[in-house]
């Protein structure tokens, strides 16, 4: 089959992000792209085709939107992160980047108070400890202490580097939402070494607990991300009056 016709055979959408893709590597990062209805004027397509094609880039970590504003080119060094709910190693791979861990301690422990209230169990119960650097092409990314409950899950075949969230899928357990807060803070000398950045450089903390669709809690993760390495993409609204 000839290269233009393979071509041919993609979604219009996917062609149409090929092409915002070339321009938007001829602009500077937080440059602005031309509006929905510019484009649509330009690639001769429809509004539907142009937002799908700005979305499937968005995942790509290739332009980011501000509501109301438009979209821009992203910073290449820097993942933008939404909350779309979606694992470490599923954010690297939309951006092209390898993911890796490097798994720093893994212990079977007895739940404190707030670990317990967090996943619904009592105080004392024994839960899985994973704490593990997470690296994006080799690069240190976020330091991550992950707390697993009981899920009639064998712990010892669990593998602490790879994907959780895939791990439990295999085994028929789909996280489906999350509750999480997000909160800035500054590094202390081991966290700082572990990310290879300066003392008391601004990092992000979020804490997040995942959910089935049943909302049985299935994880309770702590994540400290690069501040020079992440930003957060938050879309708000005010309500109706």
């Amino acid at each position: 089959m000839a290269q233009n016709d393979a071509m041919e055979e993609r979604p219009k959408y996917e062609r149409v992000a090929d092409e915002l893709a070339r321009q938007a590597s001829q602009l500077q990062p937080h440059d602005t792209l031309p509006s929905e209805r510019d484009l649509m004027q330009q690639l001769g397509v429809s509004r539907i085709t142009v937002r799908r094609a700005i979305e499937l880039l968005g995942r790509r970590g290739l332009v980011y939107q501000v509501h109301g504003s438009g979209t821009f080119v992203a910073d290449p060094d820097v993942v933008t992160k939404t909350l779309r709910l979606t694992s470490f190693t599923e954010d690297m791979e939309q951006r092209g980047l390898t993911p890796s861990t490097r798994v720093l301690s893994t212990q079977v422990a007895p739940a404190d108070a707030e670990v317990a209230r967090s996943l619904r169990i009592d105080p004392g119960v024994e839960v899985l400890v994973l704490e593990r650097l997470r690296l994006a092409d080799g690069q240190p990314m976020a330091l991550e202490s992950v707390h697993l409950p009981p899920l009639g899950i064998d712990w010892k075949v669990v593998d602490p580097a790879g994907s959780l969230y895939a791990q439990m899928e295999s085994i028929g357990i789909s996280v489906e939402r999350a509750s999480q807060t997000i909160e800035a803070v500054n590094l202390h000398p081991e966290q700082a070494h572990a990310l290879d950045q300066p003392v008391g450089a601004a990092a992000l903390r979020a804490t997040r607990v995942s959910y089935t669709q049943s909302g049985l809690p299935v994880e309770l993760a702590q994540t400290i991300y690069r501040g020079d390495r992440y930003d957060y993409d938050v879309v708000i609204s005010r309500d109706a009056r």
